[in-house]
């Protein structure tokens, strides 16, 4: 409902005459407006019928007032850890220190403060998601950080570590396994008890498994 729309109807039901009053010394203010016709309402409802019209408008306020704070607020962004990017905001190939500097300008300091290792599970929206990271061994939350979110080879990951790229790839595998299959338990347990819960995204998993980024990309086009 488009602000102050409201005030239209309450003119028709002649519940703020002030309103109209072109003699009045002082002009009266929309939200006043708004104001005076919501407390008579509720002053004059007397059946059920009339009292579910006052928390009719009640609700179509809230949903107004709500609506206004979203637009302000400052939460996760469209630029979830699997995809890098958005392609509407970024280049395709836009590395992760570009998606958070585009966060920061817009104010949006929430994956800046959890940019490392320790915090990985901070950087994903799926709370099932995020106690599986949260979870997992030390070196596994290093390895996974700096391979997948940071897009190091692991070639480059091996040479910083001292360890050869056979084992880096050993265990980027294994911590993959085991993030798919204990996922999967997770969401098939919210399937068995609150399956409304589910994602379309989630619910495509537990049917084909994980979707690559082509895959994603391919449904955008």
């Amino acid at each position: 409902m488009p602000k102050y729309e409201e005030l239209k109807a309450f003119r028709k039901q002649n519940l703020i005459p002030e309103y109209n009053d072109s003699s009045s010394e002082k002009t009266m203010l929309h939200r006043e407006a708004r104001a005076l016709a919501i407390s008579r309402l509720e002053e004059t409802a007397r059946t059920e019928e009339e009292f579910a019209n006052v928390i009719s408008w009640w609700d179509k306020l809230d949903d107004n007032r709500e609506r206004r704070e979203r637009y302000h607020e400052i939460g996760r962004s469209e630029v979830p850890l699997e995809w890098h990017a958005s392609d509407y905001i970024l280049p395709g190939n836009a590395n992760y220190d570009m998606v958070l500097w585009q966060q920061i300008l817009a104010g949006d300091f929430i994956d800046y403060i959890f940019d490392e290792p320790d915090y990985i599970h901070e950087l994903v929206r799926s709370q099932d998601l995020c106690l599986i990271l949260k979870n997992m061994k030390e070196h596994q939350k290093q390895l996974l950080y700096y391979v997948i979110v940071r897009s190091y080879s692991t070639l480059q990951y091996a040479e910083l570590n001292g360890k050869t790229d056979r084992n880096v790839h050993g265990v980027r595998e294994t911590a993959i396994k085991q993030i798919i299959k204990k996922y999967k338990t997770a969401i098939e347990t919210r399937l068995l008890h609150l399956p409304w819960t589910l994602t379309l995204d989630e619910k495509y998993f537990l049917e084909n498994g994980a979707r690559t980024k082509d895959e994603k990309n391919s449904e955008k086009q």
